[in-house]
């Protein structure tokens, strides 16, 4: 399995021989109203400290964020976006199995196999359109007895499929007593309006065995900047700390997590105006897919929607080369583990850019 994700514009430019501030990028989730003011203020008006080392593990922004979610500063992690995250957590625990629910997000293989595990996965079928049923789930509870850790995306890329708090306890509780790790990557959770009813960070004050990943990246439109953090218990968070580079976050990455948890009141007039917009032209663009022939769409619950091409005579490939010749990218789902050609995803963005992909959605199916 190769690392392979959305977003790679500057490699579709070179391709097609594009102009690359002319390509429409719906191939990687990303807020679509943009960086706020507040964040890009703030660089701007410190672009001096570009002179200076950024703070050894970001230690300043840790009190920030750990009251922000009512934990302690010694269970605060931050790093060069969640992706790092993983990677370290996998090299310091060192699993010899690993279990994933798949199809999701390649880089919990990756990491695993990076740290030398065995990889083994539930493939969640099609026929149950990707949900975690109760019997997927007595299944994934069954196994757990024999791995050391656990990856879970929640809400999923690319399903967008949600694994209610229920759930999520009940696998929380029988990993405690095989003693398996567990990953909840809750990148995207900010993009749903009941986020406080999907998350299970109170789960950090009672259990030492999972660690949640949060994406800054995402929420805010700052992938430029990289930057993510876990919360997760002390030991966790020393081990990783002592094994990395103390300066591996940035320090305008570093200065963009300082606004965004101590400009509260901007941070949050921008998520609601966020969520507004998002749920607007989510409901635009899947209502637009529905009426076009040849695919089935699935209901998003984040700011991507996860497609299958059913009766449209050409692959996923395809689809996606001949958007992006004509500066449209899309994700090709093909290299998910468990989805085949047939599958891809695409960013919800604004009513301007979501009109020019449906145009030529319609002119291709």
């Amino acid at each position: 399995m190769k690392s392979e994700h959305g977003g790679n514009i500057n490699k579709i430019a070179r391709k097609y021989n594009l102009n690359k501030d002319e390509i429409i990028d719906f191939s990687s989730n990303i807020n679509f109203l943009g960086p706020p003011d507040f964040i890009k203020n703030a660089i701007k008006n410190n672009l001096d400290q570009i002179k200076n080392y950024p703070e050894p593990q970001a230690a300043g922004l840790k009190e920030l964020i750990a009251d922000k979610h009512n934990l302690k500063r010694e269970e605060v992690l931050i790093g060069n976006g969640a992706v790092e995250i993983l990677y370290q957590l996998t090299k310091v625990i060192k699993p010899n199995k690993s279990l994933i629910l798949e199809p999701t997000f390649s880089e919990y293989e990756l990491a695993s196999r990076a740290a030398g595990a065995e990889v083994h996965n539930i493939l969640l079928a099609e026929s149950g359109d990707f949900e975690l049923t109760e019997t997927v789930l007595a299944e994934l509870i069954t196994r757990l007895a024999d791995m050391d850790i656990l990856f879970l995306c929640n809400p999923n890329n690319p399903t967008g499929k949600i694994i209610a708090r229920e759930k999520l306890n009940k696998i929380l509780r029988e990993a405690s007593q095989t003693d398996t790790f567990v990953v909840i990557d809750e990148a995207f959770i900010d993009f749903l309006d009941n986020h406080q009813d999907i998350t299970v960070i109170k789960a950090i004050n009672s259990l030492d065995n999972i660690l949640i990943l949060r994406s800054l990246t995402k929420i805010y439109g700052i992938p430029g900047l990289r930057l993510g953090y876990a919360l997760t218990n002390k030991e966790v968070v020393k081990n990783i700390e002592n094994s990395r580079d103390p300066w591996s976050v940035n320090y305008f990455a570093q200065l963009a997590c300082q606004q965004i948890f101590s400009q509260t009141k901007n941070a949050d007039i921008y998520l609601k105006r966020t969520l507004e917009r998002l749920n607007q032209e989510k409901e635009f663009l899947y209502n637009s897919l529905n009426k076009l022939e040849g695919i089935k769409v699935y209901y998003p619950t984040a700011n991507y929607i996860f497609i299958k091409i059913k009766d449209a005579g050409l692959t996923s490939e395809e689809l996606t080369d001949t958007l992006a010749k004509d500066g449209v990218m899309i994700r090709d789902c093909n290299n998910y583990t468990g989805l085949n050609d047939n599958y891809i995803r695409i960013a919800v963005k604004s009513r301007k850019a979501n009109k020019i992909l449906l145009d030529k959605l319609a002119k291709i199916l």
